[in-house]
């Protein structure tokens, strides 16, 4: 007797991460700003609202995104917006 086999194959959607960016002394309103909208493609409304949430709680969610791709957005924030004292901006990665 012939006997057919189904293998049922799952694939697990990709799990998302949050960026986060934390507050510091250091940055202004305008470099974590014009960061968000260079690097993370937020719109100027909306990253004036982040940045304005990194000053009052500490920490923002500034996007939820693919791992690899909010280890991105997290690397180059932190590498490209530099404040004027040399500072880097800190960023973490979480799963959301």
């Amino acid at each position: 007797p012939k006997t057919n086999v189904i293998v049922a194959t799952k694939t697990e959607a990709a799990r998302l991460h949050h960026v986060i960016v934390h507050n510091c002394d250091c940055h202004t309103f305008d470099e974590v700003t014009f960061g968000l909208m260079r690097i993370v493609g937020t719109g100027l409304r909306d990253a004036e609202l982040k940045a304005k949430e990194v000053d009052f709680f500490g920490r923002a969610i500034v996007a939820t995104v693919d791992q690899e791709v909010a280890e991105l957005y997290a690397a180059r924030l932190h590498a490209e917006i530099i404040s004027v004292t040399g500072t880097l901006l800190r960023t973490s990665v979480e799963p959301a």
